[in-house]
């Protein structure tokens, strides 16, 4: 059986009514996440130029963050840019990349066009996670270290599943849905830390939502478009470099969303630094040392964290999200690391810049522990001080970010966009979407109390 094919029965073979409860609340928590880092990204000069570039034509579909509505496939790039425009939306172990940022926008605008309920729309994103990342365990973590960006290249195939749920795609079309989405995936890590990696989100989103809507209409794409000598495994990743079988075992057994799970970002910034952030800042709070007595600063982590564009300093706002350096200095000197920090005035404080000369950074070998860091700060008295973090709070069912401060992030990020009643009972309908009869009452209550 080709392989699209195999994907996809396994996709329209997901028993919603079957979800765990525990899967709902990830999803509900997932998708609030990832509007309010739309609504924070709305104003960015990245979303700006994108909605400045074309003319785009009105339509039914809500631009989150903007008095402003488009059509459904413009609506999804949009917003999949300004959501993944700051790099503060969730993470997948699996996918090795951001799945709610790729799969929300296409789904939402579909959702308005449809008149589809808060518990459909769930569970569509759910069938579109367990896609995505059960494709991405046949080809990562080769696929990551290549230099694809799998957020947008693996990504891809959730929207496509979770829009081909939604609009009800026999096993047949969707198979076709995901073999084309073998020819419109893209997206290089070699643009980290500039302002055309939030397009790889926005772009994966706008191309897995046409993908569903082209083979609803009967467009076909080849049947082995992965397997295929010159198809999807083997140019992407290279022969032998990949596992079909692991992309068919295993599905829902437990969904993906539930082991590894997402991880929601409580810093925004590239997740793989946030172990060492949160080290970092246990160390400030620990005390014991001003700036002037900081003499050198050790930072060990898995090599997988330790990527070229991870390791250097922070020379624009952009690439300072990237900036291990930055993000330590930052929790190490001021006990936190926040949205301020990320901006291009917060980069001149010569304490950080010299302490960001002076971290040194390592590899570990133990793959147990890929997300874990420690930081050792050698002090001029002589005195080292030293904090092991195993994972950072937020990664995924390990360590949830609490209720608390899922919530104060959404109040954060929306409240730039919405106004402060607007953002609580925006924020209320998300914790209870799987509830909500029509989709078009979510936006309709986001585009009403948009500040501007």
């Amino acid at each position: 059986m080709p392989l699209a094919l195999d994907i996809a029965k396994r996709a329209v073979a997901l028993d919603c009514a079957a979800f765990d409860p525990q899967a709902l609340k990830w999803a509900k928590d997932a998708i609030a996440d990832m509007i309010g880092c739309a609504l924070l990204g709305a104003e960015t000069e990245t979303t700006e130029a994108v909605l400045s570039a074309d003319a785009f034509a009105s339509g039914p579909c809500l631009v989150l963050g903007r008095r402003r509505r488009l059509g459904r496939l413009d609506a999804a790039f949009v917003n999949g840019t300004s959501g993944h425009a700051l790099d503060y939306d969730d993470t997948s172990k699996s996918l090795s990349g951001h799945p709610t940022v790729i799969i929300v926008p296409g789904l939402l605008a579909l959702a308005e066009t449809l008149d589809a309920s808060g518990r459909k729309f769930v569970d569509a994103y759910i069938v579109g996670v367990e896609t995505a990342t059960r494709i991405a365990r046949g080809v990562n973590f080769h696929h990551y270290e290549k230099g694809w960006h799998p957020t947008a290249t693996l990504g891809i195939f959730g929207a496509a599943a979770a829009a081909g749920h939604m609009l009800r795609l026999d096993e047949e079309k969707l198979a076709h849905a995901l073999a084309m989405c073998t020819s419109l995936a893209s997206g290089t890590k070699a643009n980290f830390g500039t302002s055309t990696k939030p397009m790889h989100a926005g772009l994966a989103a706008r191309n897995g939502l046409f993908a569903a809507l082209m083979a609803g209409e009967g467009v076909e794409a080849s049947p082995v478009a992965f397997e295929h000598a010159q198809g999807f495994l083997d140019v992407f990743n290279g022969p032998g470099n990949h596992d079909a079988a692991r992309m068919l075992s295993g599905w829902a057994e437990p969904l993906d969303l539930l082991q590894p799970g997402i991880s929601i970002k409580k810093y925004p910034c590239v997740y793989s630094v946030h172990g060492a952030i949160d080290a970092a800042i246990a160390l400030h709070r620990a005390g014991g040392f001003a700036a002037g007595d900081v003499s050198a600063v050790l930072v060990r982590m898995h090599p997988r964290r330790l990527l070229p564009h991870v390791r250097n300093p922070a020379t624009s706002a952009l690439n300072a999200k990237f900036s291990l350096p930055y993000a330590v200095s930052r929790g190490l000197l001021g006990g936190a690391v926040t949205l301020d920090h990320f901006e291009e005035g917060a980069l001149h404080d010569p304490d950080v810049t010299r302490v960001m000369g002076l971290v040194e950074m390592q590899p570990h070998d133990d793959d147990a522990n890929d997300y874990g860091a420690e930081v050792r700060v050698t002090l001029r008295d002589g005195r080292i001080l030293a904090e092991t973090v195993a994972a950072p709070l937020g990664r995924g069912p390990e360590v949830p970010l609490p209720a608390e401060m899922l919530e104060q992030k959404f109040a954060d990020c929306a409240r730039r966009a919405l106004t402060e009643a607007g953002t609580r009972s925006v924020f209320h309908m998300l914790m209870n979407l799987d509830g909500l009869a029509s989709m078009r009452r979510l936006t309709a209550e986001i585009e009403a109390t948009t500040a501007a």
